[in-house]
């Protein structure tokens, strides 16, 4: 889990950077990349926040007894069920949200080339 959070981080900064040198291209300067960044950090923790909510509600959909010594089958059965549908859906509906993401490496680039061209080399 923890080298896939690590590449998600990664991944999702370098986004970031990339989305920068296109609204300075687009907006001029100065670059905000502190506003970006801002937004990046404050949707990480409200992902966070939405996950502990839902973590929760799981527990109580799928039967968790607290004071259970231990919990029944059908409740570990709906554990793995929910294990399995959960990552799954929302592995999905980023795929799906990502599907048109417009800046691709090449067009990142390029993007870079212009700035150059612009304002120089950083």
């Amino acid at each position: 889990m923890a080298f896939g959070l690590g590449g998600l981080f990664t991944l999702m900064m370098s986004m970031t950077a990339d989305v920068c040198d296109l609204d300075e291209l687009n907006n001029g300067m100065p670059r905000k990349e502190g506003t970006f960044g801002a937004i990046y950090w404050w949707m990480v923790k409200l992902g966070q926040a939405i996950a502990l909510v839902l973590g929760g509600l799981v527990l109580e959909i799928v039967g968790f007894d607290q004071n259970a010594a231990t919990q029944s089958v059908e409740t570990m059965t709906n554990l793995r069920i929910a294990d399995i549908v959960i990552p799954a859906v929302t592995a999905g509906l980023a795929i799906w949200v990502m599907y048109s993401y417009g800046l691709t490496e090449d067009k990142a680039r390029e993007i870079q080339d212009k700035l150059v061209e612009r304002r120089g080399e950083l």
